[in-house]
């Protein structure tokens, strides 16, 4: 995963485990510390496939929070998001962030803001799970 595309700010979503859904914008250098506040790292995967000059989606989550309950609460909306986004077969704690993605040069992953498009499309599918839950 690359984020070197200088320090722009650009939008991606953030779920809380109190099922909180907010789209920010930031540097998305900064979605690890967002994911995960006790300085580790943060693990991605991917929720859209990127396709030619079509923007894919990405979910960024704690890389310990499977490991340390204790410090990331389960995210059972933002495991139920990512579900019905068509995203993997995966049980989320702690925050999740979701943002765009390109493909640069050799197939390189390059993290970028989200579209209104995956915008309108990410409140969507949350208004209707969190209407289910």
């Amino acid at each position: 995963m690359n984020t070197s595309h200088g320090n722009a700010v650009r939008r991606y979503a953030l779920v809380s485990p109190d099922a909180d859904l907010d789209i920010q914008e930031a540097v998305l250098e900064a979605l690890p510390q967002e994911v995960n506040p006790y300085g580790g790292h943060a693990t991605d995967f991917v929720i859209h496939r990127a396709f030619g000059s079509s923007a894919g989606m990405r979910g960024l989550v704690a890389d310990t929070a499977e490991l340390a309950k204790d410090r990331y609460p389960p995210n059972r909306l933002a495991t139920r998001l990512i579900d019905a986004l068509g995203g993997p077969d995966r049980y989320c704690f702690g925050h999740v962030a979701i943002c765009g993605y390109r493909l640069g040069q050799e197939d390189e992953l390059l993290l970028c803001g989200l579209s209104d498009s995956q915008c309108h499309l990410i409140t969507q599918v949350y208004s209707a799970v969190y209407e289910q839950a």
